[in-house]
């Protein structure tokens, strides 16, 4: 892209911020895959489609080396990108390749019914068996039916086992229903999006025929014609260049806010994605938003990553709150201007966004776009 058009595409997103108007405004606007399966933190779909559609070129590559669970590609993929994500975290990389791949109604049947063979052949340790009594809010025990609890153990024998494979969707809809308050959900009553203390009765909610309904229900919306599917990598952003071929036309993304983690609100699930009690401790300290709170000197790396991954002349554009703790945003203004050019900026102020049913106590006040270009 042109400086120049650099520039005036920035001016007008600044001025319009496309994706707070009209239907755009909804949290629930988008693709029905975009919520294949609840995550805290997850990118405004609407905000990517816009920074997808704006900042990319048509028929372009894009790139989240953060991508979560694949919302920026995702969108890339639906506008016809060459999409590619990646997460460090296990199950946040689950979802996004789901996402970036998803199968036909019959193949991920099919998927499930391979799966519900293999757990009839599952036989469970005692020591199996015991990591169940591990928890956060309460022990994942505490969360099913003691029937429900064995068919759960014996599916993540399965995929601690055998990886995700070319099953990321079936296991990303495993995921998803983990725990809920809606009968979707194979928990007691807890939360769709953090798995808070369960109430009420143990009743038995058959794993395989949950997961059946989830798949069925996030496939019933097709995908576009132009939909492109997409790459997905399980990994530190660090390891990129050597698995990403091709330089790539843009980067969008989002680091972490100040204060966020993305481990503890997803314990239950992260849990099932093979984490014990110690990796909330110890592999958590590997993690970008861990990392940060010591020194944000690590995003000198995270630039000079993706300078190498990105194209001359491409985009790199960089979504980040302010308003709480320290000044992220200025310290990647300032290391980002190392590596890339810094092009421009937009701002949002959030102070009166209401998230979840509940208003924004102050942590978020702004969101910023920084962009940068590539010489």
């Amino acid at each position: 892209m042109k400086r120049s058009d650099l520039k005036t595409a920035i001016d007008e997103f600044q001025s319009t911020l496309p994706y707070t108007e009209g239907a755009y405004a909804s949290r629930s606007w988008g693709h029905k895959l975009h919520s294949l399966c609840s995550y805290q933190g997850k990118f405004k779909p609407a905000m990517a489609h816009w920074l997808v559609k704006s900042f990319s070129p048509e028929g372009g590559s894009v790139l989240d080396p953060l991508g979560g669970v694949g919302t920026v590609p995702f969108e890339a993929a639906l506008l016809g990108r060459k999409a590619i994500t990646n997460d460090k975290s296990p199950l946040a990389a689950t979802v996004g390749a789901a996402k970036m791949s998803p199968p036909s109604l019959d193949e991920a049947l099919e998927q499930i019914s391979r799966l519900e063979k293999q757990i009839l052949t599952v036989d469970l340790s005692s020591d199996d068996i015991a990591e169940a009594e591990f928890g956060l809010n309460a022990s994942v025990s505490a969360y099913y039916h003691p029937e429900t609890l064995l068919e759960v153990l014996k599916a993540r024998k399965v995929f601690l086992t055998e990886g995700v494979r070319g099953d990321a969707f079936m296991w990303a809809s495993l995921l998803h229903v983990l725990h809920g308050n809606r009968p979707y959900a194979l928990s007691r009553t807890s939360h769709p999006i953090t798995p808070f203390n369960p109430t009420g009765e143990y009743i038995y909610k058959s794993l395989i025929e949950r997961v059946q309904n989830r798949v069925t229900s996030a496939l019933s919306v097709p995908l576009p014609p132009n939909f492109v599917q997409g790459e997905a990598h399980h990994g530190d952003f660090r390891e990129l260049p050597n698995k990403i071929a091709d330089p790539v036309d843009a980067i969008i993304t989002s680091p972490p806010f100040i204060g966020m983690r993305f481990d503890r609100p997803n314990w239950l699930r992260m849990w099932f994605c093979g984490w014990s009690a110690t990796d909330f401790h110890t592999k958590s300290l590997d993690f970008l938003e861990r990392q940060q709170t010591k020194s944000t000197s690590v995003y000198a790396e995270f630039f000079s990553t993706c300078t190498q991954l990105l194209a001359p002349g491409g985009v790199m554009a960089v979504h980040i709150g302010s308003g709480g703790r320290g000044d992220l945003v200025g310290d990647l203004r300032n290391l980002g201007k190392g590596y890339l050019d810094l092009v421009g900026e937009s701002v949002e102020n959030v102070e009166q966004v209401a998230n979840h049913g509940l208003k924004d106590k102050g942590l978020t006040k702004h969101h910023h776009m920084l962009f940068f270009q590539r010489s």
